[in-house]
């Protein structure tokens, strides 16, 4: 007679913690007990730093837009996952990195017209697409044509759309997404602009910012204080719409603007001086803080915020004579060290960066549309299989996967 040992319920949580989000949400039905874990916040906290501390394991996912298969001339959006693995622990080689793609099918009801997982796209006006506005622990914001903003967890299917914002009138707004360490609680931030106003005499006048967060425990939102996005003669506004989030805090490229102007043209011929933005959730107060010198010095630097090896970093372009990729890491004295210069060696017109990944390698996209990775240390690259059109809407995001739920 054959004897099996009964696992102990702290082995068994400590296989499930390990295991793929489709997995878990089919085991939801094994038994009661499998169903209230899988619910219990200690386990999706555990599960969330188990299962994607993996060094030698990456998920990426991508926006593309892609010619659509039934209209002609017409673009449509198609959001990929790319899962890396790479075998060999030394990252020389970048041929023994194995991967898998899976397009995402968006459910119906978030009110998307799609077809499979083609994304068809009302028209070609700015805004009439679907951005991805910030991830974090596997959940994503995204700011849909609709005009709807939505959290989705593709791993689990679950998604929420948040409520009216107080702004909903407003000219235009900066978003940004995270985790509230101290309140434990999912936050989007918005920072709005009513835009601007021409007086009897011809002035400009600027209407100043204003700011409100949504949590996801309690679906609603609530206004903020704007301190420190304003000084006497001048406002701050972020001009991206994905936030970089690290830490507690969120991150823009911005610029700093004055309140009000002789006339419009006066406007034109300002220079805005480029900034970058912070909100701290732990105060809820915004601070702003400066390029590194040469980019005001230089300004020919089209650059990108990432978190990067646990450090907040600028990556991009220096436009000059030779097309020079660089690295700029943020100091803990909130100063800027150059980490990396170089000219990428590439047979291929480099459209943009997409996205810093792992500790040497940068994600670009070529004129042609198609997606590689470029290893600095070795000057190897890897095309992927994911593509777009020419000079298409793109976006990357290096991620996790996690059962969190946005209920």
């Amino acid at each position: 007679m054959t004897y099996f040992c009964k696992m102990t319920e702290e082995m068994e949580v400590q296989i499930l913690a390990r295991l793929p989000p489709k997995s878990l949400m089919r085991f939801k039905c094994v038994c009661k007990s499998w169903h209230a874990l899988l619910y219990n916040p200690h386990f999706v906290a555990k599960h969330l730093h188990l299962y994607n501390n993996q060094p030698s394991s990456t998920c990426i996912l991508f926006k593309r837009s892609v010619l659509s298969r039934t209209e002609h001339n017409k673009e449509e959006l198609v959001f990929t996952f790319l899962n890396l693995r790479n075998d060999n622990k030394s990252n020389a080689d970048h041929n023994l990195i194995h991967f898998n793609v899976e397009d995402l099918h968006f459910p119906s009801s978030m009110g998307l017209k799609s077809r499979g997982q083609f994304i068809e796209l009302p028209g070609l006006e700015l805004g009439e697409s679907v951005h991805i506005v910030g991830h974090c622990d596997g959940l994503f914001c995204l700011s849909l044509y609709t005009g709807e903003l939505v959290f989705y967890n593709p791993a689990i299917k679950e998604f929420r759309v948040l409520p009216q914002s107080c702004h909903e009138d407003a000219f235009s707004s900066t978003l940004g997404f995270g985790y509230d360490p101290k309140r434990k609680d999912y936050v989007l931030l918005s920072i709005v602009s009513y835009g601007e106003e021409i007086l009897d005499d011809e002035r400009l006048v600027i209407h100043p910012p204003q700011a409100e967060i949504y949590t996801l425990s309690t679906n609603s939102w609530r206004e903020i204080e704007t301190h420190y996005l304003e000084t006497e003669t001048t406002y701050f506004w972020g001009n991206e719409t994905f936030s970089t989030y690290f830490n507690g805090v969120f991150y823009w490229l911005g610029y700093e603007e004055k309140r009000e102007f002789v006339s419009f043209y006066d406007r034109l011929e300002e220079e805005k001086k480029q900034v970058i933005i912070l909100f701290d959730t732990f105060d809820e107060v915004f601070h702003n803080m400066p390029l590194p010198d040469c980019f005001y010095e230089f300004p020919t630097h089209e650059m990108s915020l990432t978190v990067w090896n646990e450090s907040i970093a600028l990556f991009g372009f220096y436009r000059c004579e030779f097309e020079t990729f660089e690295v700029w890491v943020m100091d803990e004295f909130d100063g800027w060290t150059k980490h990396l210069s170089v000219v990428p060696k590439v047979d291929q017109e480099v459209d943009i960066p997409l996205a810093l990944w792992r500790r040497n390698e940068v994600l670009l996209v070529d004129r042609d549309g198609r997606i590689f990775s470029y290893n600095f240390d070795t000057e190897n690259l890897k095309f992927f299989p994911v593509h777009g059109v020419s000079r298409g809407d793109f976006q990357a995001v290096v991620c996790v996967n996690s059962i969190v739920s946005v209920k």
